[in-house]
């Protein structure tokens, strides 16, 4: 974004604050502050008839119909809640599952067998006539055993100890290695694998996690064997043996009993030891009891969702799982420790889930309040509302103010806010629009934005003062007429506009804004015709007079109650108009100074001291370059002449004349108009350093304007009234001496062409005065000798195209072009020789 943007936006939000502040400064309740509960400080009487709403009783209405709002209608059925409970129940049964599992270290593996390289066979060679004839060996069976060392004893023994005996492994598979390759078997129902191989060595291997049974590790150190197998007989490898490796159960139970303190100590054990059982089970290929005891926890868990648990219903729920747990079977019928278990796990898990959702149930209770239509009370005027002393209720405070007559103090302060910000906003739109010179200087957006600020303040010191005095003390001409001085006539009739709203929100009175109005445009038509000082002077009393008159018509319209003397009344009014309207005006015109300072905003006045031939730098350029002084001074007549004719602004052509020049006065005899008597310098200087001192009194001349706080206006004049033109002489001079090849940029003026009607016209007039006076030393200037003087120099301007930024239209410049030949015609008229008169 911009940075003339940001600006412009920050000038917009300042603008609108300070007029709110402004109007709000000092505004109080007028009537006293009514309070629920405390006495009516008087008696008070409907001032007009009105409906006013009984907030207790509406409140009262909508309360009651909220609780009559049954709160099971928002029970819903939680889905999320089922789902939480059911993995809750799943992770106790998957942990304890997993936390009987031992570490795995088991036996140690020697490593695995290599099978031996075949050796190579020799055959000698037969005699001749003979056959040899060499049959392949026979296969040999080979056999072995996997089994589940239960009583850990490292053999394979059915033999029951303790009540353990070692199981057959079904299912295993088994990898056998010869010199004839690699394959698998398997170990059949008693735990037995059979194959035949090729006699000769072979390994036998069982390795991988995939071989080992969850929970078990190797109890024999034979998982991988090198075995002989002869011809004709069996090869029997020895019996390879798992052994359950469970955590201690003691631990188990500490542990589980940690992490799931709300289950019993015979459910924690339980589950444990059946988990613990559930490792020989599953490695034997049979179905685990634990998940049996999980899949009835879990069909029941169901169960009881279905039939929709309220907070209500829960523990009665958890207490029938304690006297009806959920069915668990094993091989000879029920197992009451593991339904007792099963139910135990659901009932420490077990939500609620039919629950009210609050959500819901405001919804419910919002829809019966909003249902309950508002509860009112009609008032009529002249009704009585309460009599001093009784005790204020809010019906009773809301009655007063609903049938009292609104007042300025009871205006909506964003409401006002609201009016302000539309306000500035259209006047920002209308400078964006129509004038955008000003809306593309931010200063000057700003210094609108302070006039209205100026006029927000002096509608609210009206207000402050009006009851002691009258409202026609508000000062409107002032800003018409100040607002037409800075900026121009269009901008002032905004700045009237403007002014009336600022009074109707800050007043509310039809009259004073009416006022207001007419009063701020009245002034504008007496400023656009100023030139002077006394027409100044003239234009504020003309534009007071016309306020007295503005002020007698609406305070007879507005403001003449029907007890007063209607002539005492409009002759205050005009008396009071008359008199602020030439204070003001003239207050204003003295402020005029600093916001031309301030705002570096060239006027009329401010133009009017700049042409004055008293002006310092005026005076300083006669003193130090006499030539170059006359020179502007009838630049600045044809400036004038040439400017009016088209309608623009000829005092600021003018004033840009005098000063165009302002930087020869730092060399003032290198320029031929104050050679009185000398030799040219430019004579003794290469072409170059010429053209470097004739370039320099542009960038002179600006600094010079600055010293002597010139507009920036007129100082465009200085800047652009050689444009970026080539000073013709000295190339033409550096030709000859140096040949063709120069350079032209090297001779061209600093600055730029001209961008506004008023600096092309100083161009061509500062050309054709100079050209005219070359050419007229020496030959007649007749009429037709000065039309082709003008036709030379301004066709030579277009043609290099120094007027192509300005605003300047074909029509314009012929006019310009007449203006021009008038003016010289009229300066080199002929004149009578005087009969005996010294040269004649």
């Amino acid at each position: 974004m911009e940075r003339s943007t940001i600006v412009r936006g920050a000038i917009f939000i300042a603008t609108v604050g300070a007029c709110w502040a402004v109007l709000s400064l000092g505004i109080e309740p007028t009537t006293p502050n009514l309070e629920i509960g405390a006495p009516a400080p008087q008696t008070y009487y409907a001032e007009r008839s009105a409906t006013v709403p009984d907030e207790v009783a509406t409140e009262d209405a909508r309360a009651a119909a909220e609780e009559s709002v049954d709160p099971n209608e928002a029970r819903e059925r939680q889905p999320q809640v089922e789902t939480s409970v059911e993995q809750s129940v799943e992770t106790v049964f998957g942990d304890v599952a997993a936390a009987v599992i031992g570490a795995g270290t088991g036996v140690t593996q020697p490593e695995t067998p290599v099978l031996p390289e075949q050796p190579t066979e020799t055959t000698e060679a037969a005699s001749e006539g003979s056959t040899t004839t060499t049959l392949a060996p026979e296969p040999v069976a080979i056999t072995g055993q996997v089994f589940l060392d239960l009583d850990g004893d490292g053999e394979f023994d059915e033999t029951s100890v303790d009540g353990e005996a070692d199981r057959p492994l079904q299912g295993v598979m088994v990898q056998l290695e010869n010199w004839s390759g690699a394959f698998t078997v398997s170990t059949g129902a008693d735990g037995v694998w059979t194959s035949e191989v090729l006699p000769g060595p072979v390994v036998v291997t069982m390795e991988g996690e995939a071989a080992i049974p969850n929970g078990f590790v190797p109890s024999t150190a034979n998982l991988g064997q090198l075995v002989e197998c002869g011809a004709d007989e069996t090869c029997v490898v020895e019996p390879m043996g798992f052994a359950v490796e469970l955590t201690p159960i003691e631990d188990v139970i500490e542990a589980i009993s940690a992490e799931y303190p709300g289950l019993s100590a015979e459910t924690v054990e339980y589950l444990v030891l059946t988990a613990g059982a559930d490792v020989t089970r599953t490695a034997l290929g049979e179905p685990s009891h634990l998940q049996n005891v999980r899949a009835a926890a879990l069909e029941r868990l169901r169960s009881e969702f279905g039939r929709r648990i309220t907070e209500n219903d829960l523990q009665e729920v958890r207490a029938s799982l304690v006297t009806s747990p959920p069915l668990v079977l094993q091989a000879d019928g029920p197992d009451a420790e593991g339904q007792n278990a099963a139910g135990d796990v659901v009932s420490t898990y077990l939500q609620a889930n039919y629950t009210i959702n609050q959500t819901r149930l405001g919804e419910l209770r919002t829809e019966a309040a909003q249902a309950v239509p508002e509860v009112t009370q009609d008032f009529v005027q002249d009704e009585l509302i309460v009599s001093q002393g009784e005790t204020m209720s809010s019906l009773i405070i809301a009655a007063i103010d609903a049938t009292s007559t609104p007042t300025l103090d009871e205006r909506p302060e964003w409401g006002l806010m609201a009016v302000l910000s539309v306000l500035v906003a259209l006047v920002g739109v209308y400078l964006a629009t129509f004038r955008p010179e000003f809306w593309a200087r931010p200063r000057m957006v700003a210094l609108l934005g302070i006039m209205l600020v100026l006029a927000a303040a002096s509608v609210r010191l009206t207000v402050a003062i009006e009851e002691s005095f009258t409202w026609y003390v508000l000062p409107a001409v002032a800003f018409g007429f100040v607002t037409a001085v800075l900026f121009d006539q269009r901008i002032a009739i905004l700045m009237a506009l403007s002014v009336g709203i600022l009074t109707a929100v800050g007043t509310l009175d039809i009259g004073v804004t009416v006022y207001g109005i007419l009063a701020a445009l009245a002034p504008i038509p007496f400023v656009s015709a100023v030139s002077t000082r006394g027409s100044f002077r003239n234009a504020v009393v003309l534009s007071s007079l016309v306020a007295a008159g503005v002020a007698a018509a609406t305070s007879w319209f507005f403001h003449v109650g029907p007890n007063e003397s209607t002539w005492e009344v409009v002759g205050i009014s005009m008396a009071w108009a008359f008199g602020i309207s030439v204070l003001a005006s003239l207050l204003g015109l003295a402020a005029l100074q600093f916001f031309e300072s301030a705002f570096d905003i060239t006027t009329t006045l401010g133009l009017l001291d700049l042409t004055d031939r008293n002006h310092k730098a005026l005076q300083m350029l006669q003193d130090k370059a006499f030539g170059t002084f006359n020179h502007s001074l009838m630049v600045g007549t044809l400036a004038d002449a040439a400017a009016r004719s088209i309608g623009a602004n000829a005092l600021l052509a003018r004033a840009m004349a005098y000063y165009h020049d302002l930087g020869k006065t730092e060399n003032p005899t290198f320029f031929i108009e104050n050679q009185f008597g000398i030799s040219n310098p430019h004579d003794l200087l290469d072409p170059r350093e010429s053209a470097e001192v004739i370039r320099g009194h542009v960038t002179a001349g600006v600094a010079l304007a600055r010293d002597y706080k010139i507009p920036t206006d007129v100082t465009e004049g200085i800047v652009s009234h050689h444009g970026d033109g080539v000073m013709r002489y000295f190339y033409e001079k550096a030709r000859q001496q140096q040949g063709v090849d120069v350079d032209i940029d090297d001779f061209r003026h600093v600055g730029h062409k001209p961008r506004t009607a008023e600096s092309a016209i100083l161009m061509l007039a500062d050309s054709l005065e100079a050209a005219c006076r070359a050419n007229f030393q020496s030959t007649e200037p007749t009429p037709d000798a000065i039309e082709k003087v003008v036709n030379r120099v301004m066709d030579e301007k277009l043609e290099d195209g120094q007027l192509s930024e300005s605003p300047l239209t074909l029509g314009e410049i012929s006019k310009i072009r007449a203006a021009f030949l008038d003016s010289l015609v009229g300066h080199y008229h002929q004149r009578i020789a005087y009969p005996n008169f010294p040269g004649s």
